[in-house]
C-alpha cells in the first residue's frame, strides 16, 4: 500500500506533511466516532460527499505551495492510497484552474475512471478530444472504456484512429487483434484464423512487461488459456522473481473452473516462495473462503516475519471472521487501522464483520467512513444500502443502492440488492425487471441445452419451467403452473432430484425432469425460469391470484405418522423449525434463523408435545437443548424422513407448525396447516414489513421482530398466543 506522504516532490516534504496533519483534523471526528445521521453539517449526507466544499479541506489546500506539479503528484498519490475524495477534489481543482486545458481534463477523466465513475470519465474524455482531437492518450483510454462496456464498433473506430507508429502502437495492435479473435464462435475456422494477429505480437510484447501481461490475458480472454500459460515461460524478466508465477495463478483462477489446477499452482508457489509476503498473501486470499483455517495460518506466518505487514493483518481479520472468531477479527482490524486508518477498503471489511454479527449500527458507521474516503466505491455503497435496509431506513437504503447502480451498473450483487429492496417496497415493475439479473450468476440456473428462453409471447407446444433458488421458492411458485397451462398445452419442469417426488405429487406439471437425467421436450418448446413467472404474470403481495391450499398429504403415510406420533394423553403436536440454509444467510437473509434454545420459554406450557422438523444444519442442536424430553418418542424416525412428500404427511399430523422463515413455512402454508412464522425485523420481500397475516398463505400467522436481533419479545408473543391456542383446542 502506498503511503500518501511518499510524494515524488521531496523538496515540498514539509508542506505536504502539514497538509496531512490538517486533514487528520477533518477525518478525526468521523474515523473515531460513529457516523452521524444526515443532518450532520460538516460531512455531507448520503446523497454524496463533496470534500472540496469543506472549509478544513479548503484551508489545507490554501496553505500548500500553489504549484500545479505538487497538486498533481499529491492527487495521484491520494487516489492510489484509497483517499479518492481528496484526490478527485484536487484533480477537479486543477481542471477548474486551467479551463480549456485538455491535459488537465484528461487527468481528471483518468482519475474518475480509476475511482469507478466511468460515466463522468467518458464525458471528460469526450470533452478532452473536442478541445484537442490530436491527443492520442484520451482516445486510447476512451476506446478501452467503450470496449469494456461492450461498444465494440465505436471502440474499434477509436483504436484504428491511433497512429500505427505512435507511442500507443502496441495497444492499438493488441486491441484490433483481440477484436478479430473474439468472434462469437472462436472455435470456428474463422476464429482460429483470428488468433494469427495475437500470435504476431508475441515477440514485440517481450520488450515490455506490461505489454506482455496484457497480451497473455487477451489470449485467455478468447479461450486460449493453455496458450497464455505457455507464453509465460517466455515472459521478460520482472523486478520480483515470483511475478509471472502469480500471474499464472491469477489466469487459472479467473479462467479455469477446475480446482485441481489452481491448487497445483498454489502448492508450487508456496514451495518456491514460502518467505515472500506478497505470494503468501495472494495464496491466502484465494483459499480464504474454502479453508479459512489454512488462510489464518498463512497470514499469521507473514505477520510473524513482518509484524507491520498491513495486507496480511487485514486479511487475517477476514479469515478470523470466516471462522466465527468475532473478537479476534475485531482486534486484527483495529491493529490494521492503527497502521492505516485512511483506506476505505479496511473500513468496508470492518463493517462487514460487524454486519456478520448483526451489529448493524456499527456496520453502518464503518461503511460511511469507507464512502467518505472513497466516494466511488460501489461495494461500500452496496453494503451501506443493505445495512440501511435492515435498519428499516426506507428511502436512504434505496438512495444508496441506486448509487451502486449508477457507479457500477454491471455489478451483479448491486442489481440484486436493489431489486429485493424494490420488491419489499412493492415497486414491482422495476423490481421484477432488475431481479432478472440473478440469471447472470454462473451456474445460477441449469440452462436446458438446445432450447431458447421464452419471450413470454411466442406460441408454444411445451414450456419447460426451470426450478431455481431454494426449496421455499419452488414450493411457493409451483402454484402458477395452472395459470401458464391456460395458454400453453404442455407445462413441464426441470428441477434438482430432491424436488422430483414433491413436484410429481403436486400434479400441476405434465412431466417432471431431473437435471441429473436425460429428458426430451416437444419440437416447439422453450424454457423459462421459475421465479420470473411472478414478473411475467404481474404477481404482487396484494395480488397473489392463487391463495387456496394447493398441496395435500398422502393418506397412507399420514396414517402411519399419526400413529407413530400419537402421545396417548391428548397433547397437541407442535412442529418446530428454526434454521434455514446457512449458505443463503447473506446480506438480505442474514438473521432470519435462530438457535433451537430460543423456543425454551414455550416448553413451560402444558398440553403439547414438540416435533422437530429441522433437517441438516441446526438439527444437531436437538440433543443438547434444555427441553429435549418434551419431543415425541418417534423423533428419531422423523429425523430420517427427508423426502418432501413424507414431510407433508408429518406436517398434516401436526396441530400447529412454528417455524423461522424456511421451506417448512411454505410447505405447511401450501398444505393449509395452521402455521406461525417468526420473522426478523426486515424479512424477505414476500412477507412485507407490516401485518400478522399474508395473502400467500391464509392459514399463516406472522410474528415480527420489532428490533433487529431481539427474538425475546417475539417468543413472548408466541407464548401468549400458544397459551390461547391450547386453551381453545378440544
Amino acid at each position: 500500500m502506498n503511503d500518501p506522504r511518499n510524494c515524488p516532490l521531496a523538496g515540498q516534504a514539509t508542506a505536504l506533511a502539514q497538509y496531512h496533519e490538517q486533514m487528520k483534523v477533518l477525518y478525526e471526528p468521523v474515523l473515531s466516532c460513529p457516523w452521524p445521521r444526515q443532518d450532520w453539517p460538516n460531512h455531507g449526507s448520503l446523497a454524496g460527499l463533496k470534500i472540496e466544499d469543506l472549509p478544513l479541506f479548503q484551508q489545507a489546500i490554501a496553505e500548500l505551495p500553489q504549484d500545479p506539479d505538487l497538486f498533481l503528484a499529491l492527487a495521484g498519490t491520494l487516489i492510489q492510497s484509497g483517499r479518492q475524495g481528496e484526490g478527485l477534489a484536487l484533480y477537479r481543482l486543477l481542471a477548474r484552474n486551467c479551463p480549456g486545458d485538455p491535459v488537465a481534463l484528461n487527468n481528471l477523466a483518468g482519475a474518475l475512471f480509476l475511482c469507478g465513475d466511468t460515466a463522468e470519465a467518458e464525458i471528460c474524455w469526450r470533452q478532452t478530444l473536442t478541445l484537442d482531437p490530436a491527443l492520442e492518450e484520451p482516445r486510447l483510454l476512451l476506446a478501452q472504456l467503450l470496449l469494456n462496456r461492450g461498444d465494440r464498433q465505436y471502440a474499434e473506430t477509436l483504436y484504428r484512429s491511433l497512429d500505427p507508429q505512435g507511442p500507443f502502437a502496441f495497444n492499438r495492435s493488441l486491441a484490433l487483434a483481440y477484436l478479430l479473435a473474439s468472434v462469437e464462435e472462436p472455435a470456428s475456422a474463422e476464429g482460429e484464423q483470428g488468433l494469427g494477429p495475437l500470435e504476431a505480437l508475441v515477440e514485440l510484447a517481450k520488450a515490455d512487461g506490461e505489454h506482455f501481461r496484457a497480451l497473455v490475458w487477451r489470449f485467455a480472454d478468447v479461450g486460449q488459456l493453455d496458450r497464455a500459460l505457455e507464453l509465460l515461460d517466455q515472459a521478460p524478466p520482472q523486478e520480483f522473481p515470483w511475478s509471472w508465477d502469480l500471474e499464472a495463478l491469477a489466469l487459472i483462477t479467473a479462467k479455469d473452473p477446475r480446482p485441481d489446477r489452481k491448487f497445483s499452482q498454489i502448492e508450487m508457489l508456496l514451495q518456491r516462495y514460502s518467505t515472500s509476503p506478497e505470494v503468501v498473501n495472494a495464496v491466502g486470499i484465494l483459499v480464504l473462503k474454502t479453508d479459512p483455517a489454512a488462510a489464518c495460518e498463512l497470514f499469521s506466518g507473514v505477520i510473524d516475519r513482518h509484524p507491520e505487514q498491513l495486507p496480511a493483518i487485514a486479511n487475517l481479520a477476514l479469515a478470523l471472521d470466516e471462522q466465527g472468531q468475532f473478537n479476534q477479527a475485531v482486534d486484527a482490524h483495529l491493529r490494521a487501522l492503527s497502521l492505516e486508518n485512511c483506506f476505505g477498503a479496511l473500513h468496508l471489511n470492518f463493517g462487514n464483520i460487524y454486519a456478520d454479527y448483526q451489529a448493524l449500527h456499527e456496520a453502518e458507521a464503518c461503511y460511511r467512513k469507507a464512502i467518505l474516503l472513497s466516494p466511488f466505491f460501489p461495494e461500500a455503497w452496496m453494503a451501506l444500502g443493505n445495512v440501511l435496509h435492515n435498519l428499516r431506513q426506507k428511502g436512504p437504503d434505496l438512495l444508496a443502492l441506486r448509487k451502486v447502480y449508477a457507479i457500477a451498473p454491471n455489478l451483479l450483487m448491486g442489481k440484486l440488492s436493489l431489486s429485493l429492496a424494490l420488491l419489499m417496497y412493492e415497486q414491482f415493475e422495476e423490481g421484477w425487471a432488475l431481479y432478472e439479473s440473478r440469471l447472470e450468476q454462473n451456474r445460477a440456473i441449469h440452462l436446458p441445452i438446445g432450447l431458447d428462453k421464452w419471450d413470454g409471447m411466442a406460441e408454444l407446444d411445451e414450456l419447460l419451467i426451470v426450478a431455481e433458488q431454494g426449496a421455499g421458492d419452488v414450493v411457493q411458485f409451483m402454484r402458477y403452473s395452472i395459470l401458464l397451462s391456460l395458454g400453453i398445452p404442455r407445462i413441464t419442469i426441470l428441477a434438482e432430484p430432491k424436488f422430483r417426488t414433491l413436484l410429481e405429487h403436486y400434479g400441476g406439471f405434465d412431466a417432471v425432469h431431473s437435471i441429473k437425467e436425460p429428458y426430451r421436450v416437444m419440437e416447439k418448446s422453450a424454457w423459462y425460469p421459475m421465479a420470473s413467472i411472478l414478473g411475467l404474470l404481474g404477481i404482487s403481495n396484494q395480488g397473489v391470484i392463487i391463495d387456496a391450499p394447493y398441496l395435500t398429504a398422502d393418506p397412507q403415510p399420514t396414517k402411519h405418522w399419526a400413529n407413530a406420533m400419537a402421545s396417548g394423553n391428548g397433547s397437541k403436536l407442535i412442529g418446530l423449525n428454526w434454521q434455514g440454509n446457512p449458505v443463503s444467510e447473506d446480506a438480505f437473509f442474514r438473521g432470519r434463523s435462530f438457535p433451537l434454545e430460543t423456543y425454551a420459554p414455550l416448553a413451560a406450557l402444558d398440553g403439547c408435545q414438540w416435533v422437530s422438523l429441522q433437517k441438516g444444519p441446526g438439527s444437531e442442536q436437538l440433543e443438547s437443548c434444555s427441553f429435549r424430553h418434551r419431543f415425541v418418542a418417534a423423533q428419531a424416525e422423523i429425523d430420517q424422513a427427508w423426502d418432501f412428500v413424507e414431510t407433508l404427511s408429518i406436517l398434516e399430523v401436526c396441530d400447529l407448525v412454528i417455524t423461522s422463515d424456511t421451506s417448512v413455512a411454505h410447505l405447511a402454508g401450501a398444505l393449509g396447516r395452521p402455521t406461525w412464522v417468526l420473522l426478523k425485523s426486515v424479512p424477505d420481500w414476500r412477507w412485507g414489513l407490516e401485518g400478522s397475516s399474508t395473502p400467500w398463505y391464509p392459514t399463516m400467522r406472522l410474528f415480527r421482530q420489532q428490533e433487529a436481533n431481539n427474538w425475546e419479545p417475539v417468543i413472548a408473543a408466541v407464548q401468549e398466543a400458544l397459551t390461547m391456542f391450547l386453551a381453545e383446542q378440544p
